[in-house]
């Protein structure tokens, strides 16, 4: 008998120690202060481009490339100094650049036009860049590659691309009066624009196709306009001779009429509001490249 209480006390002793035990165990876990696993998760958002440069002043200009571009604040159609009108041309730091605007209430009928130039205007503006201009018989290749994102909101605006033929070399001074041809290629436009096309399809350019969207007399010259088929898009590449060789064969235009250089930007009217930003932009005529833009 002895025997067996003895044995009961040993368990009950050995039971209390284990009791004793898991409250110690408890209790450290409670008060710890040791790290504890997160359900928290973290996104990454890529840096926003610092701004190096920015004017709002009406004709202002930045140079890009070593002169090779000039990016200008092309303000031809309104005074953007004024409350109603806003617009701005920018250079970021890692090379990018662009434009914004905002244009309200002006009962003006001429658009505005802040853009980036390469080459010649036949207004007198030149940059630094050899493959601008040049004789349409001397070329045998003529491509842009991009990356250029944009917004707007309104009805009345365009993103375009621009070049002139001219009679007489375009370069440092005016020679205007010999244009015989104003070009354009609207890759975006508001509602204002919808399904005013002449003639469809007479570009093909790889996967992409161009309609012939106007063609008029304009002052002392012929104005043309393409605007990309289907959906509204920046393409990563264009070939812009097949747009000289069309309105060369279409309308017997001579080969030793000049090709000035390109022009891109947004043209935009009363009650709308964007930006845009090129990434990168490069030019190549006959195997030659000029490029623009972030590395």
């Amino acid at each position: 008998m002895k025997f067996i209480k003895n044995k009961w006390k040993y368990y009950l002793q050995s039971l209390l120690i284990i009791l004793m035990a898991l409250s110690f165990l408890f209790s450290c876990k409670a008060t710890s202060t040791g790290p504890s696993p997160s359900t928290t998760t973290t996104t990454f958002t890529p840096p926003t481009p610092q701004v190096e440069e920015k004017d709002t002043l009406n004709g202002a200009s930045i140079e890009l490339s070593g002169g090779d571009f000039e990016l200008s604040n092309n303000s031809w159609g309104y005074s953007c100094n004024l409350a109603e009108c806003y617009q701005a041309i920018i250079l970021y730091t890692d090379g990018s650049y662009g434009w914004e605007w905002r244009r309200d209430t002006t009962n003006d009928m001429d658009p505005n036009y802040p853009e980036v130039i390469c080459g010649t205007k036949p207004w007198g503006t030149q940059t630094e860049a050899s493959i601008f201009p040049i004789r349409i018989q001397d070329i045998n290749s003529f491509e842009a590659e991009m990356d250029i994102v944009y917004g707007a909101t309104g009805d009345n605006w365009n993103l375009a691309f621009e070049f002139w033929l001219t009679g007489q070399e375009p370069g440092g001074s005016d020679v205007s009066g010999s244009i015989t041809d104003e070009v354009m290629i609207w890759l975006g436009w508001g509602a204002t624009h919808e399904g005013d096309v002449d003639e469809e399809d007479v570009i093909v350019d790889g996967e992409n196709t161009y309609d012939y969207a106007h063609h008029y007399s304009f002052d002392n010259w012929e104005y043309h306009q393409f605007r990309i088929s289907g959906e509204q898009k920046v393409p990563p590449i264009i070939d812009f001779k097949l747009f000289v060789d069309f309105i060369k064969e279409r309308y017997n235009r001579s080969d030793t009429l000049w090709v000035s250089g390109l022009e891109l930007g947004n043209e935009y009217w009363d009650f709308t509001e964007g930006a845009c930003t090129v990434k990168s932009l490069s030019y190549s005529v006959n195997g030659e490249s000029v490029f623009s833009g972030s590395d």
